[in-house]
C-alpha cells in the first residue's frame, strides 16, 4: 500500500510531517494547487501523472482536498481506502454561493501580506506562541517574495485557486457514492454546531466510519497529529483484518 495525502488550500509537506511521523510510515504529499485544473479530466490527469504505476492506494484528503481526494477514489479502481479530514462531505451551496467564496477567497489572499517572514510566523501564532521549527517551516513555506511589491505573499496563484473551487461546485463530491470502498471520516467536533455542518454530519453516507475529536479545528492534522494518527492507525489495522 503506497499513501497519498491531497492538501486543503495553503497546505504544504511541512504541515505534514508532524502527522507522518506519528503515523509510523512515508506518506507522498501532493498539492493541486500548483496547478492549472478546471476540469474532471485535468483532475484525473494530474492525478495519474503523480501516483504513476501505483497498485494499491491510502488516499488521504483534507479540506478541500477531501472533496478531491473523494472524487478521485470513485475514478482509480487501486484507491483501496480513503481517509477524510475534515473534508469531501460539504454542500457549499448551503453555505455561500460561489460569487461569495470566491470574493472570499480573493480578498484574504490579497490581505495575507507581510513586510518579513518573521510577521508572517507572528500572525500565524501570535507573539506569545513558541513554534516548532517544522511549525514554522510549514507558515515560511506558504509564502513568497513578491518583488514588484517587495512584500510575502501567499505561495498560491489565484486562478488555479479559483479553478478548484469552481470545479468542487461542479462535480459535487459530498453526492458520490463510494459502493464498498473503505472510508474513514476525522473531524472536529464544536461545543456549538452551526446548523448546515449538523446536518452535513448527519447526511454523510452511512459506509464512512465517521470520528468525530472534541478540542480540535478545522486544521485538526496539524493541531493534534497524535490523536489522528491514532484513529488511522486504528482504523487501518481493522480494514487490513
Amino acid at each position: 500500500m503506497q499513501y497519498y495525502f491531497i492538501g486543503g488550500l495553503g497546505g504544504n509537506s511541512y504541515h505534514l510531517a508532524p502527522l507522518m511521523d506519528e503515523l509510523g510510515f512515508p506518506v507522498t504529499f501532493l498539492d493541486p494547487y500548483r496547478e492549472m485544473i478546471q476540469t474532471e479530466n485535468d483532475l484525473r490527469d494530474w492525478f495519474q501523472g503523480r501516483v504513476g504505476q501505483a497498485e494499491e492506494i491510502c488516499l488521504f484528503g483534507h479540506s478541500l482536498g477531501g472533496d478531491l481526494a473523494r472524487y478521485l477514489a470513485t475514478e482509480f479502481p487501486q484507491i483501496q481506502a480513503l481517509i477524510l479530514l475534515d473534508g469531501g462531505y460539504l454542500d457549499m451551496e448551503k453555505i455561500l454561493s460561489l460569487e461569495e467564496e470566491l470574493n472570499d477567497t480573493s480578498s484574504f489572499m490579497q490581505q495575507q501580506v507581510f513586510a518579513t517572514l518573521e510577521e508572517a510566523v507572528l500572525a500565524e501564532f501570535g507573539e506569545e506562541a513558541d513554534p516548532t521549527p517544522i511549525a514554522r517551516k510549514a507558515v515560511e513555506a506558504s509564502y513568497r517574495w513578491n518583488p514588484a511589491s517587495e512584500q510575502y505573499e501567499l505561495n498560491l496563484d489565484l486562478e488555479k485557486v479559483m479553478a478548484l473551487l469552481r470545479l468542487r461546485r461542479q462535480i459535487k463530491t459530498y453526492q458520490i457514492p463510494l459502493a464498498d470502498l473503505p472510508a474513514l471520516f476525522i473531524g472536529p467536533r464544536y461545543q456549538e454546531e452551526p446548523e448546515w455542518r449538523k446536518d452535513a454530519l448527519k447526511q454523510i453516507d452511512p459506509q464512512i466510519e465517521q470520528v468525530l475529536l472534541d478540542g480540535l479545528g478545522h486544521e485538526l492534522y496539524t493541531e493534534a497529529p497524535e490523536i489522528v494518527a491514532r484513529e488511522v492507525n486504528n482504523w487501518l489495522q481493522n480494514v487490513h483484518k
